[in-house]
């Protein structure tokens, strides 16, 4: 692991970043799953952080998926000068990890599962509490927290999950913290074109620029 801080609300953060764990025996790409796990430093001397300890902190698994395409494990970082999601649950004294997403549907789903059970699996020896796993996302990504709080050990998943060599361990999770979920895709066209009737022009946004 790596010791990093940083501040968060004029407070200094001590963690420490387990990175590029792999999940599964079998990965489709090496190079995309991976996990990685922060973990507040207070945790490893026996400390506590808003009432949560080593064996009671909840573990937070943002995603950054984004119009149902692969995307990058996500890391602590400051952003526009503002702490991101996995930053600040770090503050609150929530482990974080999260996992990437391979393939065709339902692949997505399949690898936040072989990730939720890799740290059911590992629940005993990391810090966290494997029986709150948080679940997040925003917009494709919140359909995609749904999709895996609604499925948690689901058997129709079993055989994807054996094939990628996933842990056999439990894949629900305690709560789903989605964001504009968008998930009525069937609908999704008819809606934007709904929302836009009658224009019949458009000039791309420049961020930060005010242009329309």
């Amino acid at each position: 692991y790596e010791s990093m801080s940083t501040t968060v609300d004029n407070k200094e953060i001590k963690y420490r970043a387990f990175e590029y764990i792999p999940y599964v025996a079998n990965p489709i790409d090496i190079d995309q799953q991976y996990m990685n796990i922060y973990v507040p430093e207070e945790y490893f001397n026996n400390g506590t952080i808003n009432g949560y300890n080593t064996q009671t902190a909840p573990i937070f698994m943002p995603n950054a998926v984004g119009g149902y395409m692969p995307s990058q494990a996500m890391t602590p970082k400051v952003e526009n000068g503002k702490p991101n999601s996995v930053l600040y649950a770090l503050s609150r004294g929530y482990k974080a990890s999260d996992g990437n997403f391979i393939g065709k549907a339902p692949a997505v789903i399949v690898d936040l599962q072989a990730a939720t059970a890799y740290l059911h699996a590992n629940d005993s020896t990391m810090p966290g509490n494997a029986n709150r796993i948080i679940t997040n996302g925003t917009s494709a990504g919140g359909a995609v927290s749904l999709l895996q709080g609604a499925t948690g050990n689901n058997s129709d998943f079993q055989p994807y999950l054996q094939a990628l060599g996933a842990a056999t361990a439990a894949t629900n999770v305690y709560a789903v913290s989605a964001y504009a979920p968008i998930t009525n895709l069937d609908a999704a066209d008819m809606a934007y074109e709904w929302s836009y009737k009658g224009i019949t022009s458009f000039n791309k946004v420049t961020m930060g620029q005010g242009e329309l």
